[in-house]
């Protein structure tokens, strides 16, 4: 197909198509009267179907002109259209943009208070964990105390009964 056809609209070439109709008709029609008449009607008739030719290319000029005005008034406000959406989806992005960066902000905070709570728990698992441990030493110092004790007692109650 023709590329130029391809980037006209179907009103004007609807509208090309029945001036060339309306062309072909006329000239069908004056080559058929020039051949059955004289040579002085027949200039009158070449006249006659050269103005009627004209008007028909004036009439189809201005068709096609008034098309594509339409076609551009349309696509002027499809412009229009696009570019609003465009914009207020613009806006809608920067709105996000501007929430996403508030919660940024909040998560940074949150994450500041959740890591001091962190370190305080683990200080508080490393000093749980040196009192268990020094518990485990008291017990094993009373254990031997108590052994000391035992052993002492045992002595005591030796010499009383050599006694």
């Amino acid at each position: 197909m023709n590329p130029i056809l391809l980037e006209m609209s179907d009103n004007v070439i609807t509208a090309l198509i029945t001036g060339a109709v309306a062309i072909v008709t006329t000239m069908i029609t004056a080559t058929v009267t020039y051949r059955l008449s004289s040579k002085k009607d027949r200039n009158e008739q070449v006249a006659a179907v050269k103005a009627e030719l004209i008007k028909y290319h004036e009439k189809n000029r201005d068709e096609i002109r008034d098309i594509r005005q339409n076609d551009l008034g349309e696509i002027r406000n499809d412009i229009t259209e696009t570019r609003d959406d465009i914009t207020q989806m613009g806006a809608n992005l920067q709105n996000k943009i501007s929430l996403l960066e508030l919660q940024q902000v909040h998560t940074r905070e949150d994450i500041g208070t959740l890591s001091a709570r962190v370190e305080k728990h683990n200080g508080v698992i490393e000093r749980t964990y040196r009192l268990e441990d020094n518990d485990k030493l008291l017990d094993e110092k009373i254990s031997v105390g108590n052994h000391r004790i035992a052993d002492l007692e045992e002595e005591v109650r030796r010499l009383k009964d050599k006694t």
